[in-house]
């Protein structure tokens, strides 16, 4: 009778797990930094401690909220290592410090475990690992979740009882004010920059001029003045010594996102929460004026080349005007300012759409010139991306796999089946390998953004083959095809949807 040896297979012998621990508080105060830092010294000591395990590392995330993993920035580390095949386990403190939101924890975990990568929740006391292990998660996640939603709405509910009471003071200290016990209290320098701003609007500055005006002659090197910011100011019942609270709010769902209020909940406006900087009569004239000026800026952008006509020698946006024989002529902004600054001459508005019907129907003539070849070459680059996109799945299957690899040879030698000049040689040979395809990953994908521009060009193509050439010109067509006109001394130039630019001479050369 033959003699038979069994040898075991080497997956049964006891696995070394490469083992990292998360970690993550809410908030950067001192006791949650003090927290954080016991966790990771606990951790390291766990893991190292441990002869079955390889320390992996800590991802320790400060001041970071649990309702979303947009902002964590270890977390998601953590995940790209796991993708890479760098961690067999992770270890973390309990579930509602590893996720808030039941939907991102579930995801995080699944694709963990699709990559072999199992989760240990100490607090909870279950591993991933096990058959129920996902659904235990769903639940816990569930229940931090819910945790986290009402306190906030605590929080907010006695926010909100300060607000109607009138005793809630704002964390937000705004320009021209400085906080003293609290309480906000004009502060010189920046309250004179306040007054000046509200004495030039009255005088017939836009909030534009404004904000060059500051950046011109305060400059400082924190702060950019905008329109926007100007026009905030300006808004702002502040500076007259009252407040307005609840101008934005937070749902109670997720993500805890704040959204400005529209009428979805009650505003409280208290009158002389504090000195004002500025007289309520002058607060009130310059609110009718911002009204009247909203009005006819509305009025304005009734036109479609609004915000579409710009300066190609300075690249400033052009302003509809009229002219006493009631025409339209769209000047640059700069040129409006001073002459010498932008020579751009006032065009006139027939002169673009005149232009747009030429340049419209040479191409409606020559699509097949003009367009075909465009849509031939995404179409190229299309299979390119995709036989890229191919090859960098095979580079991340092939990172996987040389990875455990790596961990079965550093087994394989520990257990003393090879020696350690094959050890040096396969592990040599092996980190080659790995250094290759990581290096290979690293690069940029190529932009796909060629799938837009593809269907873009195939919508001005079927725009083209649906309508006769024009004879008019015809706004609702000038909006589909074109984003931006551009008006130099010489010519007017038509960049369409897809990125393509076409130009036409100008007729009053």
């Amino acid at each position: 009778m033959p003699q038979v040896q069994v040898i075991q297979p080497i997956q049964q012998q006891p696995k070394r797990l490469r083992v990292a621990a998360y970690a993550r508080v809410s908030s950067d105060s001192t006791d949650q930094l003090n927290s954080l830092s016991v966790q990771v010294d606990y951790y390291t000591h766990l893991i190292q401690e441990n002869p079955n395990w390889d320390f992996a590392g800590i991802y320790a995330d400060e001041g970071i909220t649990g309702t979303s993993t947009k902002h964590r920035e270890q977390f998601n580390r953590l995940l790209d290592d796991c993708r890479a095949g760098l961690i067999d386990r992770v270890l973390v403190k309990s579930a509602s410090r590893f996720a808030r939101n039941t939907a991102d924890a579930l995801a995080s975990v699944r694709e963990m475990k699709s990559l072999g990568v199992t989760v240990v929740f100490e607090k909870e006391g279950f591993d991933t690992e096990t058959a129920n292990g996902e659904m235990i998660l769903s639940m816990i996640c569930a229940t931090a979740q819910e945790e986290s939603l009402s306190i906030s709405q605590n929080t907010k509910w006695g926010i909100r009882k300060k607000m109607h009471d009138g005793t809630y003071i704002t964390s937000l200290t705004p320009f021209g004010y400085k906080k003293i016990n609290r309480q906000l209290f004009p502060d010189e320098k920046e309250a004179a920059t306040v007054k000046e701003i509200f004495n030039l609007f009255l005088n017939g500055f836009s909030t534009a001029e404004i904000a060059n005006h500051l950046n011109t002659n305060h400059p400082k090197p924190d702060v950019i003045w905008r329109s926007a910011s100007v026009r905030f100011i300006l808004r702002n019942e502040k500076y007259i010594g009252d407040s307005l609270f609840q101008k934005n709010y937070t749902p109670d769902t997720l993500p805890l996102k704040s959204c400005c209020n529209t009428g979805q909940l009650p505003k409280y406006y208290v009158e002389g929460t504090h000195p004002g900087i500025i007289s309520k009569d002058e607060f009130e004239r310059v609110q009718s004026l911002l009204t009247q000026k909203n009005i006819n800026s509305t009025n304005s952008r009734a036109c479609i080349l609004s915000k579409v006509v710009f300066c190609a020698l300075c690249g400033h946006v052009c302003s509809r005007k009229v002219r006493k024989s009631q025409t339209f002529v769209w000047c640059c902004r700069t040129h409006l300012q001073s002459a010498a600054l932008c020579p751009l001459k006032p065009v006139s508005e027939t002169e673009i759409q005149q232009a747009f019907l030429s340049v419209y129907n040479k191409l409606q003539s020559n699509q097949s010139y003009i367009l075909q070849p465009i849509i031939d070459t995404l179409l190229q680059l299309r299979f390119l991306q995709e036989q890229a996109n191919s090859a960098r799945q095979t580079a991340r299957d092939d990172v996987q796999r040389l990875a455990k690899q790596r961990h079965n040879l550093t087994r394989i030698h520990t257990l003393g089946y090879i020696d350690n000049a094959q050890f040096l040689e396969r592990s040599i040979a092996l980190d080659q390998q790995l250094r290759e395809k990581k290096k290979f990953l690293s690069k940029r994908t190529t932009d796909n953004s060629f799938e837009r521009v593809l269907f873009q060009t195939r919508s001005i193509q079927q725009q083209l083959g649906s309508s006769p050439p024009l004879e008019t010109f015809d706004g609702t067509i000038f909006t589909k095809l074109v984003n931006r006109v551009q008006v130099s001394p010489t010519t007017i130039e038509f960049k369409f949807m897809n990125g393509m630019t076409l130009s036409e001479k100008r007729s009053s050369l």
